[in-house]
């Protein structure tokens, strides 16, 4: 099942440079197939950059790839550049990053990129490994798809990269195409929403690297209440942490689709405060809408499909218990898992005796399991929501959560039970200091 983790780790980087050939496939290959995981709705891949392994999200709403993180990275080689300021969503002011040209970026067997553009980030606190069951490095961005028509399989979890549309499958070719804005490159989509709030057509951006539903950039200030909604920590950028307000819109029309009570977040506008440029749009769909579909973007003819698939149906939730969970260091759990006696026979005599004495030497050997698993810690709580009530707080740790142990407890699987099954009752066993106790909550929809 897929997390419901909504991360928001799109970067805007007010940054121009002259555009490289970028991205292709080597010669003699005209596809590449490229698997991928997917934690939290975001598409996680593997990249050599000057031939360092990387785990970078897929982000089509950043316009440079970007490394934020170097856990595990052992030496990095980056090509002589500059630093510059770059800004993102957050309140905290731009941060500082190294600008190199010239690197070498591979993705998957046959993809090359000789000639790319890399930023480093230098004073930034982002570090997303925390709330994913795995090590990220960064983001890979939109200039990775823009050579070719790719074909996202969210349910399967590959990418497929071709060079000629008719090469793509049948289904696929057959499906219905819309037009494809592009700015810097970046995908944008049409599309009509329905409710109090927001009614009309909008222009959104297509955004891998959030892993929320919708996303209304409007003029909303802290001070804004509206009907059905509440408020809440939404995700963060490269400039901080993101808040806003949550509710649903009524009907969401994607060309030829129409979803029903679809989430959506409007972050406080002085979250997303970024000056007026061809960035500039309405709001972003991102993985949460994205993973129900069969994805096919056609960069070169600017063209977009979006093909329902078996998740299309799936309701959209948000965090009902209002914890919001990090790991942190590692716990060494030992299971005892029996003991193996090895039956020997030993003999005692020799050629020339008449008798011969035999006797069983049993070595006894006890089979012992290690396992590292990490902390999970609480890292928000939502203000007056059913894990506030409870008495959690934050920094108090998670060991268990109804049958699932801390061995068991991932994080896709802590964030399932708390976005999922709406008045489910959940048992949580709470670590704070030496004490352990525990608390019930049941998870209660603001918005239905």
């Amino acid at each position: 099942m897929k997390s419901l983790l909504f991360l928001i780790v799109s970067i805007v980087i007010l940054l121009q440079v002259d555009a490289q050939e970028g991205f292709i496939l080597e010669s003699g290959f005209d596809k590449e197939k490229i698997s991928f995981e997917s934690y939290s709705n975001l598409i996680i891949v593997p990249v050599k950059v000057n031939d360092v392994d990387f785990n970078f999200i897929l982000d089509t709403g950043a316009t440079k790839t970007i490394i934020f993180n170097l856990r595990g990275v052992d030496s990095l080689s980056i090509k002589e550049g500059k630093y510059i300021q770059v800004n993102g969503y957050g309140k905290k002011k731009s941060v500082s990053a190294y600008h190199s040209l010239g690197n070498v970026i591979e993705v998957g067997k046959h993809i090359i990129d000789k000639d790319a553009e890399v930023l480093v980030l230098s004073d930034t606190e982002i570090d997303m490994s925390p709330k994913l069951d795995i090590v990220v490095h960064g983001l890979l961005s939109v200039d990775f798809l823009k050579n070719f028509i790719s074909h996202i399989n969210y349910e399967d979890s590959y990418i497929k990269l071709y060079n000629n549309f008719d090469d793509l499958p049948n289904y696929l070719r057959k499906a219905k195409q819309f037009d494809l804005n592009l700015k810097v490159n970046r995908p944008f989509v049409n599309i009509n929403l329905d409710n109090d709030l927001v009614k009309g057509d909008y222009e959104l951006l297509i955004d891998t690297g959030s892993g929320d539903a919708l996303w209304i950039l409007n003029e909303i200030g802290k001070d804004a209440i509206f009907k059905n909604s509440f408020e809440d920590y939404l995700g963060f950028g490269i400039n901080g942490k993101i808040y806003g307000r949550r509710t649903k819109v009524n009907s969401l029309k994607l060309f030829n689709s129409t979803l029903s009570k679809v989430a959506v977040s409007y972050p406080y506008k002085e979250y997303h405060s970024i000056k007026k440029t061809s960035f500039s749009h309405d709001g972003s769909l991102g993985g949460e809408i994205l993973r129900r579909f069969d994805v096919v973007i056609d960069y070169p003819n600017r063209k977009i499909s979006m093909i329902p698939n078996r998740s299309f149906d799936e309701g959209f939730y948000y965090n009902m218990s209002g914890i919001g969970v990090q790991k942190g260091e590692l716990d060494l759990f030992t299971t005892y898992l029996g003991e193996k006696f090895t039956p020997r026979k030993i003999g005692y005599g020799n050629s020339t005796s008449t008798t011969t004495t035999t006797s069983i030497d049993v070595s006894r050997r006890v089979r012992l399991n290690y396992q590292f698993v990490p902390k999970i810690f609480v890292d928000y709580i939502r203000e007056d929501s059913p894990g506030d009530r409870a008495g959690i707080v934050v920094g108090d740790q998670i060991i268990a959560i109804n049958s699932y142990s801390q061995k068991e407890l991932t994080m896709n699987k802590v964030t399932e039970l708390f976005f999922k099954n709406p008045y489910k009752k959940l048992k949580i066993r709470i670590k704070r200091g030496d004490n352990i106790f525990k608390v019930e909550i049941v998870n209660i929809p603001l918005v239905l």
